[in-house]
């Protein structure tokens, strides 16, 4: 496979899309709500994990969505700051602390998910219908590679 061959590229392409949905999402969030992509990412993570264990760790958060745990070091710094994050000591781990959601990184997250799905709809338009099936075969990517 040469660089003429880029309709092949499927690692190639998923990196253009993927590089212009991140971009796309950063310059909406940045517009509506002065967050970054990576800022938004946590927050929602946050939540979303937290409802299986509300006492989850930096380096918990970190292998379930494959980030550095300095780089999210660095966007709790961010987040916390702002007063939508909390870290509080751990309950039987004395090394760590347990992240959480304060009630404005919560309300934050509500008035987000509109401006979320709006983006959503505007960016994969073109897939119509079968966006579905794209779901389904990205969650197998992650499930078969994770």
């Amino acid at each position: 496979m040469g660089i003429e061959n880029l309709e092949k590229d499927t690692g190639f392409l998923l990196l253009q899309i993927s590089n212009l949905w991140k971009n796309y999402y950063g310059n909406v969030l940045k517009k509506h709500h002065g967050l970054s992509h990576i800022q938004y990412t946590v927050l929602a993570s946050i939540y979303r994990f937290s409802l299986r264990n509300p006492k989850i760790t930096q380096v918990m958060l970190a292998k379930q969505i494959n980030i550095d745990p300095m780089t999210l070091s660095y966007v709790f710094k961010g987040l916390e700051t702002n007063g939508y994050i909390c870290r509080t000591p751990h309950p039987s781990d004395v090394r760590a602390k347990a992240i959480g959601l304060t009630q404005a990184g919560k309300d934050l997250l509500g008035v987000m998910a509109d401006t979320i799905a709006e983006a959503d709809l505007k960016f994969f338009k073109s897939l119509g219908k079968s966006v579905e099936r794209f779901n389904k075969d990205l969650i197998k990517l992650l499930q078969t590679n994770t």
